[in-house]
């Protein structure tokens, strides 16, 4: 009987909104359906295919920011690569550039970023301007590279 009686208050307590409240009785929502898919039969996968937990996103390099790059090195860099002072290679003279592009791009980043001091002169770390973040700094490089070597020469 007193099992009952319990049974019965909790079940007027929850039709009656537990204190009287809420007299809305929650309905349940329907989940929504998911989405059919058509009745196609998977390819087969090739055997000397690696399985997909192993396989790896290809990283796509971004396009330079030639834009930013010109602007830090109209502001920046011109100083030294104008003029060639302290040894710095000369945008559009192919002599000067020649051995620095066949290091790569990552090289001269770091040289552009850290410094470096070479047989043929010195690169001080982000063109002696503190406050030029590395991505600047990659910008410039990539606008010296660019602008390096000329795509025309004269009497050839």
């Amino acid at each position: 009987m007193q099992k009952q009686t319990l049974i019965v208050i909790a079940s007027l307590a929850l039709l009656s909104g537990c204190g009287g409240k809420n007299k809305e009785i929650a309905t349940p929502v329907p989940a929504p359906a998911a989405a059919a898919t058509p009745n196609v039969a998977a390819a087969p996968v090739p055997p000397s295919a690696p399985p997909l937990n192993e396989v790896k996103p290809q990283v796509v390099a971004a396009a330079p920011d030639l834009a930013t790059g010109e602007k830090v090195y109209k502001g920046t860099c011109s100083i030294c690569h104008k003029s060639g002072l302290k040894g710095a290679p000369r945008l559009g003279k192919k002599q000067d550039w020649e051995a620095r592009l066949a290091q790569g791009n990552e090289v001269l980043y770091d040289h552009a970023i850290n410094g470096f001091i070479g047989k043929k002169g010195s690169m001080p770390s982000r063109g002696s301007n503190a406050r030029l973040s590395e991505n600047e700094v990659k910008a410039a490089v990539d606008y010296m590279v660019v602008h390096a070597i000329p795509s025309w020469e004269w009497g050839k």
